[in-house]
């Protein structure tokens, strides 16, 4: 396997010249398409097409966030140096092709009904982006384990590391291991399509009546309930080895002819599949918690392989199984890595940023890490009083960032649900203090409460959103110099503050969380303010959208949704707003 780029040329002007180079990043036509723009190897913007279509998982062309980060660089399409799509279609088409040889007849049907949107836009990337932009200049294809592994590796504080990346499948590639230094990225190893643990976990997903490519994080909650009971059986649907190469029995799977992706084999050894609504019983809870097991057996065996051939303490993890928290907080027990490095946009959405910037390394050596993800769209206060004054809803302005954060700390303390919006929208799944709602941590009765806001079953976790210089105190941190700004990890919460914070523990004892450092304002403020009310340095955060929605993106679908969902207050760029 040797990377390497497809269609156009590199770019061919000087050293100098380069630095100053726009690259437009894109992925698309997939799932979570997304925009990025870099210059000299910064991230200047990025945003995902479904927050501004209102669309969840929004896979056409990201026509609307491409113009986003144009405009936030003040610069035109004509500006624009270079091109990087995340991907190469046609080799991903010739993977269509081979697999739908080799399952016919029986992937007649979902063949026939994929070739529609195949010729008519996936293997026609480069003209739609030229006839929808109006770009002329070069169009890089990279590969998408590549993208992923240049989103994973590039943007981290390493100067060298260790580099896994696992998702469902990419062109034929499903897992790639390689080692990053510089400004390079080597290949190791990797494995190809059917065997894919990013899909057997999506077929369990899809097996317990939740939605692929959306619902995997709620089989992850609910596996904290269940036990591993059936992590025998389940094992007859993989053959693992020792280096965390494994193939998957496809007796057991149909995701290759059907959109129904598993066969009756698995019923067989599971039991009868759940709906989607139905009662969730611990037999449910048993399957979601032994895939998990089973996932973390293979992420474990593959990441300690690479260490074997690496030799490197660093790890740096992507792709759409890189969300997968629970397993990443084991990383350090479980392997002989000792940091980590994994992006919150670690799935096809980062994608975009990994391609521009592994463009941008081929040329130039110098890195920057990426420190924040708060990488979107913004609104003035003129332009939020606006849409207040529509809406009709009496509000108050603050009159200093101070201010904000203390009466917004002082709601919260009082039980009140606050929606969070303030400054440039996150990029990624993860809401991370920027299109938040918050509530008090300090009672179980919150995550009911909480659960129902956002229509969700009583099972999701939330996460916590603390002050970097006091996680320590109330989390076990394994590692001291890793990252956990992301919201990437689940990590043990000490015995001493289980009582304290209870509407964030999960039924395991542990935490998805969140360090909050200064730089991140004002929402440090406001933690630092509810700490000196209730000496309590931590808030409860989940992402400020209603059920079935993404992410809202501007002060009008803030406000919609405030109003329409059981939030109290709102704390809207200066503005706050009671119920």
């Amino acid at each position: 396997m040797r990377p390497r780029l497809t269609r156009s040329r590199l770019p061919t002007k000087d050293k100098l010249d380069y630095f100053c180079m726009y690259i437009l990043g894109i992925s698309a036509f997939y799932h979570d398409s997304a925009a990025a723009i870099i210059v000299a190897g910064v991230v200047r913007a990025a945003a995902a097409e479904e927050r501004f279509s209102r669309k969840k998982h929004d896979n056409s062309f990201p026509a609307q966030a491409i113009a986003f980060c144009l405009k936030e660089a003040g610069i035109s399409i004509a500006d624009v140096h270079t091109i990087a799509y995340y991907e190469r279609p046609l080799r991903k088409f010739e993977r269509i092709l081979d697999t739908s040889t080799r399952t016919y007849p029986r992937s007649l049907r979902m063949f026939v009904n994929a070739m529609p949107e195949w010729l008519s836009t996936k293997i026609r990337v480069e003209k739609i982006i030229r006839d929808t932009t109006g770009y002329t200049g070069d169009v890089l294809f990279v590969p998408h384990h590549l993208s992923h592994a240049a989103m994973a590796f590039f943007p981290s504080p390493y100067t060298e590391a260790a580099i896994l990346t696992v998702d469902g499948v990419g062109e034929y590639q499903t897992t790639a291991l390689w080692y990053g230094t510089g400004n390079e990225i080597r290949p190791i190893a990797s494995l190809d399509f059917p065997h894919s643990l990013g899909l057997l976990y999506s077929t369990i997903t899809a097996f317990l009546g939740f939605r692929v490519n959306d619902e995997e994080y709620k089989v992850m909650g609910l596996a904290g309930y269940g036990n591993p009971t059936l992590l025998k059986s389940l094992s007859q649907t993989i053959e693992v080895k020792a280096d965390g190469s494994f193939k998957l029995n496809l007796a057991y799977f149909a995701f290759r002819e059907s959109s129904h992706m598993w066969s009756r084999a698995l019923e067989r050894i599971l039991g009868t599949p759940r709906t989607s609504g139905s009662e969730i019983t611990q037999h449910h809870k048993d399957i979601a918690a032994s895939v998990q097991s089973l996932t973390e057996d293979v992420y474990f065996k593959m990441l300690n392989h690479l260490h074997s051939k690496t030799r490197s303490t660093n790890i740096c993890i992507g792709g759409g199984v890189a969300l997968n928290a629970r397993a990443n907080g084991k990383i350090f027990e479980a392997t002989a890595f000792s940091d980590a490095y994994i992006v919150g946009a670690a799935g096809d959405d980062g994608a975009a940023i990994g391609a521009a910037l592994y463009v941008h390394h081929k040329k130039a050596p110098q890195r920057t890490p990426l420190l924040t993800l708060s990488l979107g769209t913004s609104y003035d206060s003129d332009a939020i009083e606006t849409q207040l004054k529509k809406s009709g809803l009496h509000y108050t302005r603050c009159d200093s960032k101070n201010e904000l954060a203390q009466r917004t700390a002082r709601l919260i303390s009082e039980g009140k649900i606050v929606g969070w919006y303030q400054g440039n929208m996150e990029f990624g799944p993860r809401a991370l203090g920027n299109r938040s709602i918050l509530a008090d941590p300090r009672s179980a009765r919150t995550k009911d409460v909480m659960n129902r806001v956002k229509g969700r079953e009583g099972f999701h976790p939330f996460a916590c959103s603390i002050l970097e210089e006091r996680a320590d105190e109330y989390f076990d941190l394994p590692s001291r110099r890793t990252n956990y700004s992301f919201m990437t990890f689940c990590v043990r919460v000490k015995e001493g503050a289980k009582n304290l914070i209870p509407a964030v523990l999960h039924i395991d004892d542990t935490c998805r969380i969140q360090t909050v450092s200064s730089m991140h304002d004002p929402y440090y403020s406001l933690i630092k303010a509810f700490e000196e009310l209730t000496q309590i340095p931590c808030i409860l955060n989940t992402s400020f959208n209603r059920r079935g929605e993404p992410i809202v993106e501007t002060p009008e679908q803030a406000i919609v949704d405030f109003a329409s969902m059981e939030i109290d207050a709102l704390a809207i760029g200066t503005f706050i707003v009671v119920k």
